[in-house]
């Protein structure tokens, strides 16, 4: 009987005892500030049109992603002839947003993917404000997921940039945006 009784008794409570922490666990809160840039190249022969765009931004204090999208069309009737995506993180003293909203992208490798197969890019940016206005924006919410409800806030500017974007050290025009924002972020569960 003593065989019988241990087993059920400690097992239940050690369960008990490794799954309280996670069921009260203590709300989760973060806050930060996130810089990000877009831009975009777009040209245009006698069949093909090429657009081309990159985007930065920090996730948080560790991790900067990098995304590249090319894709090359016909433009006659519109079909897809080539290209490709894909993301990569960084470090995030890979972007530099300044005060005046120039930026810059140090050299980042990328994995871009196509239809059958995947190359990894080497993508940079230099940009600066086209003097244009600086837009302001804030926002804030809050949504229940399951017996979690997470509230997100954020407050930030951004501006017209223009300047250029290298893929694997070929020069191409660009035109986008940069901007800087400060966010709130927390998950309490019940």
């Amino acid at each position: 009987m003593r065989r019988l009784l241990l087993p059920t008794v400690i097992v239940p409570a050690l369960i008990l005892l490794l799954v309280a922490p996670v069921a009260a666990a203590p709300p989760y809160r973060e806050n930060g500030t996130q810089d990000y840039v877009f831009a975009s190249s777009s040209t245009c022969g006698p069949s093909t049109c090429s657009e081309t765009w990159i985007e930065a931004y920090t996730v948080d204090s560790q991790t900067l992603w990098v995304c590249l999208s090319e894709s090359t069309y016909n433009v006659r009737n519109g079909r897809w002839v080539s290209g490709g995506w894909g993301c990569d993180n960084t470090s995030p003293e890979a972007l530099t947003v300044n005060s005046d909203y120039s930026a810059s992208l140090a050299p980042t490798s990328v994995d871009v993917c196509g239809r059958r197969t995947c190359t990894t890019r080497t993508v940079s940016a230099n940009l600066t404000s086209t003097g244009g206005p600086v837009y302001s924006d804030s926002n804030r919410g809050t949504f229940t997921d399951g017996s979690c409800t997470v509230r997100y806030s954020s407050t930030g500017t951004s501006t017209e940039v223009s300047g250029t974007i290298s893929i694997d050290g070929s020069a191409l025009s660009a035109y986008g945006s940069v901007g800087t924002y400060e966010y709130r972020y927390s998950v309490r569960c019940r």
